[in-house]
């Protein structure tokens, strides 16, 4: 059950102008072909172990549907998000009511707290409860460029409903840049049974961001019966 626990956190935590000058971004306004390609480091090597991309490839007005695909690899997975990228439904592990990442409007000095449930496609389930803060404005630099961004941090408890109770317990920093629309640095250090156990870094390597105009142009193109 400790493995299943481990696991579960990998794969779980696996905009400017006016809005930056009032220090409080809204939720962000993303299309269907946004697209963002990461890098994933090992925290203590800095080597990359893999590179993978986020596309939007379904949008309404309660959820965003990504698809993940890893370089070199022609296997894609879905993942259900909420509009304020909230994770509720991730290969399979489900979330209720979903994975709370972000809060907006996001403002310095914001915090929140909150508990969910899990379920994996194996029938185990976990429990969780999360305090986070948004602390600080900071201009960071990844392969895709610099950004200013909000920093989030987050803490996380997450137990096991089976009678061993295993605790895992997670530190999470996020770099979300309003001007991406999503993160741009993610680092995950997770701990158990009083030890370090392992730390990730996502960086942001390249990304594309569909015009609203564009994609309002694209729908006009397509005939009557397609976009019924």
């Amino acid at each position: 059950m400790l493995r299943k626990l481990l696991l579960f956190i990998i794969v779980a935590f696996g905009i400017l102008g006016t809005a930056w000058a009032d220090n409080s971004v809204g939720v962000p306004d993303v299309h269907i072909g946004d697209m963002w390609k990461y890098r994933s480091i090992d925290g203590y090597t800095d080597e990359t172990k893999l590179e993978f991309s986020h596309r939007i490839v379904k949008l309404n007005d309660k959820e965003i549907i990504i698809q993940i695909r890893n370089k070199n690899k022609s296997a894609r997975k879905l993942q259900f998000l909420t509009r304020e990228w909230n994770p509720t439904d991730i290969d399979g592990t489900k979330f209720e009511p979903f994975y709370p990442e972000y809060k907006f409007p996001m403002n310095v000095g914001y915090t929140w707290k909150q508990e969910f449930r899990s379920l994996d496609t194996h029938g185990s389930s976990f429990s969780s409860f999360v305090r986070a803060k948004v602390v600080a404005l900071e201009k960071v630099t990844v392969p895709a460029g610099t950004f200013d961004t909000y920093r989030i941090e987050r803490d996380i408890e997450t137990r096991s409903s089976s009678a061993d109770a295993n605790v895992i317990t997670a530190h999470i920093i996020t770099w979300y840049a309003p001007v991406v629309k999503k993160y741009i640095r993610r680092e995950l250090t997770y701990f158990s049974n009083g030890r370090e156990r392992d730390k990730n870094i996502d960086e942001l390597l390249e990304y594309s961001l569909q015009e609203k105009s564009v994609v309002q142009a694209i729908d006009a193109s397509k005939p009557a019966s397609e976009n019924e």
